[in-house]
């Protein structure tokens, strides 16, 4: 039988009653061999007592090899000859499973399925028929795809608003039924591995199919329908069959698992904030304003009348559906004339579902607020129920609870998407690489079985005149000369391999693939493969130096030895070994040359050849070209060349020639000719190359072989021709010359105006176009389709067909011409303007030459790609969340048309039909839930509120999270400033540096002619300048960076040796010898120096060097006037040197020492803060309190004044240039400027002009000054403005985005959203009004609605509120209702438009405003490489082990508490110091919250008493843990803050119980603080092992702190501004839609409030309706432009820009913070260490003696933990010890922290030892064991020599004198020395030594 037989007899084995028969042996075998070995060990234990503590050496338990798992694919190195095996059951393949009872089946798509091999069903054995039968059906690819298909069908049909016959469900359940019992029959049930129910994805199925029999038998259980709903889970059944499904859904279940820990930190925080909600707000939203009874019933009313007038809802203030909230405190929300506010009135607002009356509505409130749903609403109510100052509670929720708790649940989605992206591409490069291998094995396995006489050069098979055979290509080399090229070099032993009937000898250079071969007379035909010709070309080839090079022994080992025939390894790296005849050490670079060449060429086209000469490609080719992984492991081109020439000239293995001197640098290798660039060539380039040039010179065709070209076929004839347009030569020239005008850069840079033009044109489109504009308009159209047709078509000669479409810009250009002319023809026909649509994608046409829109393009498509799963993912969950609510909730949904009590109609949002349920569940995915779940509780109870939570938890904050996770890493940190340089170069940019050339070229024109002309005029002497005094380059421009060596080439470099540089030379020879050439070691850079006439240029290339710069202030100002000046006018230098001006000079030196002043800065920042706050004073009633705005005047031109003193002052003392280039100078400039001009004007009296009002609002900007003098915001700013290009640049893009979607909206919806409305604003019916005509005949108002498409400004307005999901919905509405233009909108007649929508959102909103988080987190990013430190030079191991020693500079040993000399305070001492206590304590202060939960508004008298002596028990707890601690801690007692808190929670608790009506005013109730006694868990966190997660978390929040305060001042200084230019822009504004009493603009105060609220874009949609209200439709107005302007700056600034860095932070801490987890230690595991050190060491004296260093390391926390025994452990980590065998505390956690880091080399850290302590190290670890060792060896020598002499003395005595001489100082090396017999003791220091050689103990 031949090799493949065998391996494939191998492989596969049918499974027969003998391989069960073999397994149950196995089995039997194995359990006997368990039974000896306990045996053993039980006899064993006895012995062990006495031995030395030794390693343990057991192997790891054997696990299943993953690529065989079930449900993989077979490996490549199987497939071969699985075939027959196809649906047949074979033994396992996997050897974990050969003693356990299973036996695989290979599927027809090779798929592996694995079954028991068990009685299935206890009957039906492996071998049963009926099981065969099931097994093959079960495995056969098709069974998979009907029940993939009936899924689908099955949802279809579950879409339906009225339900299928009942007959199609039963069909459904006979297949999935169908389908579970194959299953069953072939698997077993549940018993044994692999059976039916093991799988998860079969339980669903099961509980599926179980509850349709459930539903359909058994009728009487009542209405089991809601259990039907289940079976829209069969959806998820898609998920097992999809196979690329189950990784994303692994990456969800992995996320969903990570998130454990965000979950339980996100409801303990959320409880927190119920809580305290509770506490506050408990009933105060029932608060209404009811008017006043003495009105109407007059003043004297018994309590029952004024009770029942007061509680008639008709008596309440009412706004719409609402009635209003209002309170009776400060700031809070007030009611209208005759109207008084009463507390406990009705119901809660939103049907009573908005309260915090009880724990699980206050829980819910919490929740809204960290997902930022309808906020704003929520928010209103508190601050009109209690007053403003409760802003506080929400900024806490909203910072601490939306933006950091989401935005963890965003970052740990995004690791879990990263790292699952990262295993599957390791996956598929695993199965390739396997893949290749087997390939490769194949080949070598094929070439090696053939038999020499079948390899034998047959002249009959070769013919030169046969056409074939002339126009073969070979690729090998034919290395006649494999071993003659070194006759004297030394034969080494041969491998000789069973199987191949002929063994190699391997010389120096041949390889086991080579041998002698006559020289044969045709093989001189053979020429290289490249010509003379070609060779002078500068081409790369693959055998370069750099493109090869395979000098390390892991690139050489051939992967394809694994599986040869005899299993034998050999290696090729052994055999390709040479010694270079220099002094080098011989490097293992092989000549791949000589491997290629094993056969001759004529071996491959022999008789038994399994190559076929008529393939294209031939197998050898694929077999030595081992690309893998990047690195190139041999050439891809290697020459067939006879035999070398005679004379030296010789010829590398890609035909290029060696230079004399590279024959020098190799004389063994005349093949390996290196060369400097790293690139390899194509050799398919190679044959084109070759074959033009043949063409060229008429040369015949030389043969060769790789490629094989068949004579010209028919098909190629006609692609010759009509593809590629090979025609007459004039054709050809006229090709040339269209191409030279169509591809000119010009023409690109005109086809891009045209395109904006054209832009332009579809953009101007609008409702209501004047007939001119739209003729102009269709001109324009026409026109510019004209151009880009003909472009297109000029493209096409100029490139022919071939070439054109091979670009997708051009593929995508042609389209579009295509349809732009259809759309022409079919003008006339109606329903085809949706074409005028695909114009817009024009737009995308600048993507060509715009980067950002380009990338923005590329990223979307990847993301796309990568999303097509997560799509079908994210599909499902929508999909079946969508059903699931149609079938749970429909039926209750039509109490709104039946239920008059609810009354009003089916709402818009609702689960009647498929679709609403679609929009309802898309709606929670954007975010919005609440007002849904409102909807639907009002008819469906409770039930709503786990569906929509769990879709709002699934969809929006998991999967949706994953959407944003892609995004983020299709986002690499080089996309946005990616190098255009491996582009094809931008034709835009080429035709822009024209025209600056074109410029540049008139501006020297000038400059020459105006100095020809000057210099008639003077002839001025010439100065030359030396080269020294030029200033040198950095790579060409012209500053020098920071730190790097300038070199004078007057003086030369100085070198070592003292040489000079020649003036020309190139460094790089010399920095071999020379240790550092420019002075520093660091620095390797082979910079190449030359000197010109004008400057020095220094190539900067390698590493930087760090200077050390010593910073020295400049202590005087800067010279008045410039050099130049003085040098021309002499005049002004004699001014300068006479008395006023040294007197002027004084006093400049004064000014300056004033500014320099510490206290100057600080007296401006005042009056900085003074005249902003004096700025918020200006408000609406300012002219109501005259005198207040008398002083405000005065104060204000005391500002200006003081401003333009300090200006003046600067003036002087920096002088005008420096002061003019700070651009935070300029600023100040601005705004000083501003305030001289508005006093000019009051002084004018001109202060009423609507000018220089606009010019008060920009006093505003004067917070902004402070900016420049805050160190932490200037940080923020200035990373922000590095930010501002690429953001500005998405923003740009964003605009693009959203011009398309605007049109779209324009040509959609232009004229539709006008109504016909009452007199109170409603709309009328259909019926009333079908037409403007009819309206306006019956005197009702026809209006537009505010926020529209009639123009494409409009359109980007609604867009904007669309993408923001704020008003979208009433924009919505508006379109779904839409009609033709003038016709009355009619109820959701045009409901598809949803579609429009939904597309927006995904493309313009889920993509473009993600980006900004993308852009800004790339800008961190970017920065944080830019701003390198030293840890740009550490490896990873230094930064771990850098970080961690700056961790432990911060921390050192505290001082523990004594404990009291009295007995019973020692006692109390001990109980409160112990972990237990703390824990004991924790669980009260839960119990204590669990108490809180349980009141509520409206408590029964009963439950109130309760809780009351509850709490009395609570407050006694805590008291008496107070008393103890003071007791047993005395006055240390008070340094812990924790304590002092809860001293002060307890005083007042107990004062609120004895003064309880005192408290009852109080604003913070003793209550509250008892809350934030929660957050003492932190403490006992650490003492919890598994809560490490958590506790992670909370040190990112630790960590992002400091930057998150920046950023929140940076937030809250951009509010400020926001707010006082809002209140001198709206002051007056009507107080409707989003602005009442309390939310407006009239004072700083609440223009604040409303602002903060807006800043997460909550509720803007609301206050720009306000602030236009007064606009009336179709009209312009000033307030509207304003308003727009105001909100949607303030928005992008605040919500997109400063909210985005706040994620951005969070995002990067967090995952910094689980890298630190992960890899390195956090302070956490730091601060552990010094509180274990406390116990062993409490005086923190920083040393414990060295006998305890055991038991130390031995009680540490992991991961600093070294469990005894521990005694090698130590020694190796080499602790020193210092005087009196103590050991220093920083030592230990030095070598512990290397331990666990694993790193041996370190940086140099400065360790700061303090002073007082004495530090002298004597001895270590290491060298201690090396002295005992060493006592030992003399011990040893001792004892023999005794012996020697006196023989007669017995072993008690010896052991005696061993006992003696033993040093007994170190108590655990005691142990190692066991010396009981002479014969054993060699032995048993040996196996000391030999256990631990890595210990570095040297005998």
């Amino acid at each position: 039988m031949d090799e493949e037989g065998v391996e494939e007899y191998r492989n596969f084995r049918p499974f027969t009653r003998d391989s069960l028969f073999n397994i149950e042996r196995r089995i039997a075998e194995e359990q006997a061999a368990k039974e000896a070995h306990k045996l053993k060990e039980a006899g064993d234990s006895d012995d062990s007592e006495d031995e030395i503590e030794e390693p343990s050496h057991h192997e790891p338990d054997p696990k299943p090899n993953s690529k065989l798992e079930a449900g993989r694919k077979l490996p490549p190195s199987l497939e071969e000859g699985s075939g027959r095996f196809v649906g047949r059951p074979i033994e396992d393949l996997d050897e974990y499973y050969h003693n356990q009872k299973t036996f695989c089946v290979i599927g027809r798509d090779k798929t592996i399925y694995r079954f028991n091999a068990t009685n299935a069903l206890f009957v039906l054995s492996p071998f049963n028929p009926i099981r065969r039968v099931a097994l093959y059906i079960l495995v056969h690819p098709l069974f998979s795809v009907v029940v993939m298909l009936t899924i689908i069908v099955n949802c279809v049909f579950m879409t339906m608003t009225e339900g299928p016959e009942e007959y199609v469900e039963q069909i459904f359940t006979g297949i999935y039924t169908f389908e579970a019992t194959t299953k069953i029959l072939a698997r077993g049930i549940i018993l044994t591995p692999f059976t039916y129910l093991r799988d998860p994805w079969n339980w669903l199925d099961f509980f599926v199919i179980s509850i349709a029999y459930l539903t359909m038998w058994i009728k009487s259980l009542g209405n089991l329908s809601a259990l039907r709903t289940f079976r829209v889970l069969r959806a998820l059944k898609t998920v097992a069959v999809i196979p690329g499904l189950k990784t994303i859904v692994g990456a969800l279940l992995e996320a969903v698992r990570r998130l454990r820990d965000v979950m339980i930190l996100t409801v303990f925080v959320l409880s927190i904030f119920a809580l305290v909600g509770m506490q506050l707000y408990s009933g105060g939203l029932r608060q209404k304003c009811v008017l006043n009874w003495t009105i109407e019933l007059g003043p004297n009313i018994s309590d029952i009348e004024w009770l029942s007038f007061v509680n008639d809802s008709n008596n309440w203030w009412k706004v719409g559906d609402d009635y209003i909230v209002c309170g009776n405190g400060s700031g809070a929300g007030g009611c209208k004339e005759n109207y008084t506010c009463l507390p406990d009135l009705g119901d809660n607002p939103n049907f009573g579902y908005t309260s915090f009356d009880n724990f699980g509505w206050a829980l819910l409130c919490a929740f809204r607020l960290m997902t930022q749903d309808y906020w704003e609403s929520l928010y209103k109510l508190v601050l009109r129920a209690e007053g403003s100052a409760h802003a506080m509670y929400f900024v806490l929720v909203i910072l601490l609870g939306s933006f950091y708790l989401v935005n963890l649940i965003l970052a740990i989605v995004a690791m879990s998407y990263d790292e699952q992206q990262k295993q599957d591409a390791a996956d598929a490069a695993d199965e390739a690489a396997e893949r290749m291998e087997e390939e490769e094995r194949r080949e070598i396995l094929s070439q090696m079985t053939k038999s020499p006489s079948d390899a034998s050069f047959k002249s009959d098979q070769y013919n030169p005149d046969k056409a074939e055979d002339k126009e073969r290509v070979s690729l090998t080399s034919d290395q006649s000369g494999g071993s003659h090229l070194h006759p004297n070099s030394k034969k080494r032993g041969s491998v000789s391999l069973p199987g191949s009937p002929f063994a190699y000898r391997r010389s120096s250079r041949g390889s086991q693939f080579s041998w002698k071969k006559k020289p044969s007379g045709r093989a001189t035909d053979r020429q290289p493969l490249v010509y003379q010709t070609l060779e002078s070309l500068p081409l790369p080839f693959a055998d370069d130096s750099a493109a090869v090079t395979p000098s390390s022994e892991d690139l050489c080992n051939f992967p394809f030895h694994k599986n040869a025939p005899n299993g034998r390894r050999y290696s090729f790296a052994s055999q390709t070994r040479r010694h270079w005849p220099d002094a080098r050490p011989p490097s293992r670079r092989s000549s791949f040359a000589s491997n290629v060449s094993r056969n001759s060429r004529t071996s491959r086209y022999s008789v038994h050849s399994p190559l076929d000469p008529l393939k294209k490609e031939s197998k050898m080719d694929t077999l030595f070209n081992f690309t893998r992984k990047g690195s190139q492991r041999v050439p891809d081109v290697v020459v067939d060349k006879p035999r070398l020439d005679r004379d030296n000239d010789s010829v590398s293995s890609l035909g290029s020639e060696c230079v004399g001197e590279k024959q020098k640098m190799s004389p063994t290798n005349t093949f390996l000719c290196p060369s400097p660039t790293a690139a390899n060539v194509d050799i398919k380039d190679v044959m084109v190359l070759k074959d033009l040039i043949d063409h060229a010179s008429g040369h015949r065709r030389s043969f060769m072989s790789v490629v094989s070209v068949q004579p010209e076929a028919v098909r190629d004839k006609l692609m010759n021709y009509l593809c590629l347009w090979n025609c007459s030569p004039n054709f050809k020239k006229l090709q040339y010359f269209v191409s030279l005008f169509i591809m000119d850069a010009f023409v690109d840079l005109f086809i891009t105006l045209c395109i904006v033009v054209n832009t332009g044109f579809m953009a101007l489109d609008h409702w209501d176009m004047n007939e001119d504009l739209k003729s102009v308009s269709e001109f324009a159209n026409t026109l510019f389709t004209g151009i880009f047709a003909a472009e297109a078509f000029l493209k096409i000669l100029a490139l022919s067909p071939i070439n054109y479409f091979k670009d997708n810009w051009n593929v995508f250009d042609s389209f579009i011409v295509f349809l732009s002319l259809m759309e022409l023809m079919l003008e006339e026909l109606p329903g085809l303007s949706v074409l005028r649509a695909f114009r817009l994608l024009r737009v995308f046409k600048l993507a060509k030459s715009w980067p950002t829109l380009n990338m923005l393009i590329a990223i979307v498509g990847r993301t796309m790609g990568a999303l097509g799963n997560l799509t079908i993912v994210l599909g499902i969950v929508v999909f079946i969340f969508a059903v699931m609510g149609q079938q749970l909730f429909r039926d209750s949904y039509q109490r709104y048309i039946n239920d008059s009590d609810i009354g009003g109609g089916m709402p818009r949002w609702n689960f009647d039909d498929f679709l609403h349920s679609f929009m309802i569940i898309f709606r929670v995915l954007c975010g919005e839930w609440i007002e849904s779940m409102w909807g639907c509780m009002r008819v469906a109870g409770y039930a709503c509120v786990p569906f929509f939570l769990l879709t709002m938890v699934i969809g929006n904050l998991v999967v949706l999270n994953l959407f944003l996770a892609l995004l983020l890493s299709s986002f690499g940190a080089e996309s946005l400033q990616r190098s255009e340089a491996d582009d094809e170069p931008n034709k835009l940019a080429e035709a822009v540096d024209r025209f600056k050339r074109f410029g540049a070229w008139v501006k020297v024109k000038i400059i020459v002619c105006l100095k020809v002309k000057l210099r008639r005029k003077t002839k001025r002497p010439v100065i030359a300048l030396s080269p020294s005094s030029s200033r040198p380059e950095l790579n060409g421009k012209e500053a020098l960076a920071d730190g790097q060596t300038v070199v004078d080439a007057e003086k030369g470099l100085d070198l070592p040796d003292g040489e000079k540089l020649p003036r020309r030379c190139s460094v790089g020879s010399m920095n071999k010898d020379s240790k550092s050439m420019l002075g520093s070691e660091a620095s390797s850079s082979s910079s190449s120096l030359s000197e010109s006439e004008k400057d020095i240029k220094v190539e900067a290339d390698g590493e930087p060097e760090i200077n050390e710069v010593d910073i020295v202030y400049v202590k005087e100002p800067d010279d008045c006037l410039c050099k130049v000046c003085t040098r021309k006018f002499k005049c002004l230098a004699t001014i300068e040197e006479s008395k006023t001006g040294q007197l002027w000079w004084k006093f400049r030196c004064f000014m300056f020492r004033v500014t320099e002043h510490k206290y100057f800065e600080t007296f401006i920042i005042t009056m900085i803060l003074a005249s902003s706050s004096a700025l918020a004073l200006e408000d609406e009633y300012l002219g109501e309190r005259p005198i207040l705005k008398a002083i405000l005047m005065y104060l204000d031109k005391c500002f200006t004044a003081i401003f333009i003193l300090e200006m003046l002052v600067k003036w002087v003392a920096f002088g005008f240039k420096t002061y003019f280039t700070d651009a935070w100078c300029w600023l100040d400039f601005i705004i000083v400027s501003l305030s001289i001009v508005l006093l000019a004007a009051e002084s004018f009296n001109l202060g009423d002009l609507g000018a220089i009002k606009a010019l008060r609002t920009l006093r505003a900007l004067r917070p902004l000054r402070a900016v420049s003098r805050w160190e932490g915001m200037r940080v923020v700013v200035n990373a922000l403005i590095k930010a501002i290009p690429s953001i500005f640049n998405v923003l740009l893009v964003c605009l693009v985005f959203w011009l398309i979607f605007g049109i779209m909206g324009v040509q959609l919806f232009a004229g539709r959203f006008h109504k016909c409305v009452d007199a109170d604003g409603t709309r009328l019916n259909i019926s009333v009004v079908d037409h403007r005509n009819q309206c306006e005949t019956q005197n009702y108002t026809w209006t537009n609605s505010k926020i529209n498409f009639d123009n494409v400004m409009n359109a980007y307005l609604a867009l904007f509120q669309v993408a923001t999901y704020k008003g979208w919905t009433d924009i919505m509405n508006d379109a779904i209702d839409s009609r033709q233009p003038n016709y009355q909108p009619l109820y959701e007649d045009n409901r598809y438009m949803y579609m429009y929508f939904v597309l927006f959102i995904i493309f313009g909103s889920f993509f473009t405003l993600n980006l900004f988080i993308g852009v800004i987190i790339d800008n961190f990013n970017q920065q944080k490489k830019k701003g390198g430190s030293l840890e740009m030079f550490m490896t990873d191991d230094q930064k771990k082990y850098y970080m961690a020693m700056k961790r432990m500079q911060s921390k050192s040993p505290q001082k523990s508490i004594p404990k009291p000399k009295l007995w019973i305070a020692g006692i109390i001492f001990d109980v409160t110091t112990n972990q237990m206590f703390d824990i004991g304590i924790m669980v009260v202060i839960l119990l204590n919250m669990i108490t809180m939960m349980i009141e509520h508004e409206g408590m029964t008298h009963e439950i109130d008493e309760a809780l009351k002596y509850i709490n009395i028990v609570f407050i006694a707890i805590f008291t008496l843990e107070c008393v103890l601690k003071i007791i047993g801690l005395r006055q240390f007692y008070f340094k812990i803050p924790w304590n002092v808190f809860d001293f002060v929670v307890v005083i007042l608790s107990i004062l609120a119980l004895s003064l309880a009506g005192f408290f009852e005013n109080f604003f913070v109730s003793p209550t509250l603080l008892r809350v934030i006694r929660v957050f003492r868990v932190g403490r006992v966190l650490r003492l919890v092992k598994s809560a490490k997660g958590i506790r992670t978390l909370l040190f990112s929040l630790a960590v992002s702190l400091p930057a998150l305060f920046n950023i929140g001042l940076l937030l809250a200084l951009v509010m400020f501004i926001y707010a006082i230019m809002g209140m001198n822009f709206f002051m007056k504004a009507e107080e409707e839609y989003g602005l009442d009493d309390a939310f407006n603009f009239k004072t700083f105060f609440r223009s604040f409030i409303l602002l903060f609220q807006m800043c997460t874009s909550a509720g803007w949609d609301g206050v720009l309706n306000g602030l236009i209200a007064r606009c009336k439709p179709n009209e312009s107005c000033t307030e509207y432009t304003i308003a727009t302007m105001y909100l949607v700056t303030y928005l992008v600034i605040s919500f997109l820009v400063v909210v985005n860095m706040y994620i951005a932070v969070i995002l990067e801490n967090f995952s910094q913070a689980t890298e630190d987890v992960q890899q390195g230690l956090t302070p956490d595991d730091f601060d552990m260490y010094y509180e274990k050190w406390e116990k062993y060491d409490p005086d923190a004296t920083q040393y414990i003696p060295l006998d305890m260093l055991s038991d130390f390391v031995d009680f540490l926390e992991e991961p600093l933990q070294l469990q005894k025994p521990n005694h090698f452990m130590l020694v190796k980590l080499d602790i020193p010890i210092c005087d009196g065998d103590m050991c220093f505390c920083r030592d230990i956690l030095d070598a512990l922290t290397k331990n666990f880091l694993g790193t041996t080399e370190t940086p140099d850290m400065p360790t700061q030892q303090e002073a007082e302590t004495e530090y002298v190290v004597v001895s270590s670890t290491l060298k201690r064991q090396k002295e005992h060792y060493a006592a030992k060896i003399i011990q040893k020598a001792y004892r023999t020599f005794r012996r020697k002499k006196h023989g007669s003395e017995s072993d008690d005595e010896e052991n005696d004198i061993d006992e003696d001489c033993v040093d007994n100082g170190d108590a655990e090396t005691v142990v190692v020395e066991t010396t009981s017999s002479h014969a054993s003791d060699t032995t048993e220091q040996q196996k000391t030594v030999e256990l631990h050689a890595d210990s570095d103990i040297v005998a």
